[in-house]
């Protein structure tokens, strides 16, 4: 009797874990993706965020999945569509979605992702340094830079620090440089500007001195041809 109901607890237990899915694919799925078990854990997250009452983090969790996988175009759809579902945690699902465009390529939507979490929650230290990568890409590195001090400045003790202030200090003599050079290009464009200004006032102002000239003296010719018709010749 003993041993029977130990075989019908072992066969119980041996199906815990679908029991577990079949009736909270969420938790299930959240498990797994814990252990490591993306594969096996997205199926169940899909079916989690069918659920009308859904948790929020489902679509995290799911979109984390994907990204494991490999499956980057299926996690920003995840995210894009779970951001309309979210209720407090809004800037997180944007920067989950930045993040997933910086592994796309697609650095201008990061920034605009990044940016757009920033303005939810200012304090997300994290959209800070992932904008700045995805600046970085763009060439736009003053406001990189700008990024990555505001970064520092929500997060003093960050181990990223000294890597982040020396690329900083990098990005300064990078600026002042390119500053210097733009500066140039202008003053050489502003320079070249009045030269040729120059040129066509000076052009302009001898055609019409030609002109002029050229006008007088077909006055004078006009003049001395009418004082001949006059002039008579004593025979």
């Amino acid at each position: 009797m003993i041993l029977k109901r130990a075989s019908i607890l072992l066969a119980v237990l041996a199906l815990a874990p679908n029991l577990r899915a079949a009736a909270a694919p969420f938790e299930e799925g959240e498990r797994l993706y814990r252990y490591g078990k993306a594969a096996e854990a997205a199926p169940l997250l899909e079916r989690a965020i069918l659920d009308p009452g859904a948790d929020q983090n489902a679509w995290l969790y799911l979109a984390g999945c994907y990204v494991k996988l490999g499956r980057l175009d299926e996690a920003s759809a995840t995210l894009r569509k779970g951001l309309g579902r979210a209720t407090t945690s809004k800037g997180l699902f944007l920067v989950f979605l930045g993040d997933v465009y910086v592994l796309q390529g697609k650095n201008s939507f990061a920034a605009d992702s990044f940016t757009q979490a920033l303005g939810v929650d200012a304090s997300l230290s994290d959209a800070y340094l992932q904008r700045a990568t995805a600046r970085m890409a763009l060439k736009d590195y003053k406001g990189a830079r700008e990024d990555y001090s505001r970064y520092v400045e929500l997060e003093p003790g960050s181990a990223k620090r000294p890597s982040i202030e020396a690329l900083v200090a990098k990005l300064d003599a990078g600026i002042a440089e390119t500053d210097r050079l733009a500066a140039e290009a202008e003053a050489k464009k502003q320079a070249e500007e009045a030269a040729r200004k120059e040129l066509i006032d000076k052009m302009a102002a001898s055609l019409k001195a030609s002109a002029d000239e050229t006008q007088s003296l077909s006055a004078g010719a006009g003049d001395v041809q009418g004082y001949g018709d006059e002039l008579k010749i004593d025979e």
